[in-house]
């Protein structure tokens, strides 16, 4: 009978220990997501006003408002225990609020030796054509751990239609004093 309470009460430990991690996960998206909101309320007003007096100055400056991108490529990360690589895929979105910047969102899946996954919500600034840099704050969860990423990128977009780019892009997450390299391709869809 002792044994069954034993049991019980280290099941029960590892349950509210687990919960306790789902909540802290559950908070910081929460917090992410909360600074983007304040963010997106107390910027808008502003960039529309300044997109609007920017339109009227410069003509007909054209870019897309939105694009969704898939992206393909690999993780790459020289950590204490070795080097790692990983196959990954992962899906954005880009809100242009005036020519030079956007707020978005991504989220990635990186396989192999990872099995990993990142979400975060970068600010996009675009000073020339079609280069990009992004800073995003976000979180990355590997094996029911969540950390807290910042990520920096830089991307080019060759557009290969009205709509079509193709977009070479080079990120580096900072995750826990450590860096990994994200670099591929994204097919992106501008509307």
């Amino acid at each position: 009978m002792e044994e069954i309470i034993i049991i019980s009460v280290k099941e029960y430990r590892s349950i509210d220990g687990y919960l306790e991690n789902v909540g802290l996960c559950i908070w910081a998206v929460l917090k992410v997501a909360l600074v983007g909101a304040l963010y997106i309320l107390f910027t808008a007003p502003h960039l529309f006003a300044v997109e609007q007096t920017h339109e009227t100055h410069q003509g007909s400056a054209h870019y897309h408002k939105n694009s969704v991108g898939l992206f393909l490529g690999n993780t790459y990360e020289d950590s204490d225990h070795g080097s790692e690589n990983g196959f990954t895929v992962g899906f954005s979105y880009e809100r242009r609020f005036i020519k030079l910047l956007g707020i978005g969102g991504f989220y990635e899946y990186a396989g192999g030796d990872f099995d990993k996954w990142s979400i975060g919500v970068p600010l996009f600034i675009h000073p020339y054509k079609g280069l990009r840099f992004q800073i995003a704050p976000g979180l990355e969860h590997r094996e029911s751990d969540d950390e807290f990423l910042f990520r920096l990128g830089v991307a080019y977009d060759f557009n290969i239609s009205e709509q079509l780019a193709i977009v070479p892009e080079v990120n580096v997450d900072f995750v826990d004093g450590e860096e990994a390299f994200v670099f591929g391709l994204t097919l992106g869809v501008g509307f």
